[in-house]
């Protein structure tokens, strides 16, 4: 009896400690100048904290809570926060095409394969 596999699966390869490659790039934009900071540098240790901790939190929040998607998220809710129904922009992100006895026709919608 044959299982069919649902195309909707989302399946990122772990490359090194258990951490997708996405991960590893974020690792390596914060954590290389965090690392810099406390082993190069000779600033006191809590020089060192402030300018290191921020970089590591930041670090977390991208590799872990998805961050980029929160900022994604949120720069365009302050795009659109003040626009109201039949404004350009608006018109164009729902795809109405008119407004009629109280109902919305909107465009056909595009098949993606």
């Amino acid at each position: 009896m044959p299982y069919e596999i649902p195309q909707q699966l989302q399946y990122e390869e772990k490359i090194i400690f258990g951490l997708t490659f996405k991960q590893l790039i974020y690792s390596a934009i914060f954590g290389a100048p965090a690392l810099f900071v406390f082993m190069k540098t000779h600033f006191g240790i809590y020089v060192k904290l402030a300018i290191g901790a921020p970089l590591l939190g930041l670090a977390c929040l991208f590799m872990f809570f998805n961050f980029s998607s929160y900022i994604k998220n949120m720069t365009s809710w302050l795009q659109f926060r003040e626009v109201s129904i039949m404004q350009p922009k608006m018109v164009q992100f729902l795809g109405i095409e008119k407004i009629k006895d109280g109902v919305v026709y909107v465009k056909a919608a595009k098949k993606s394969l």
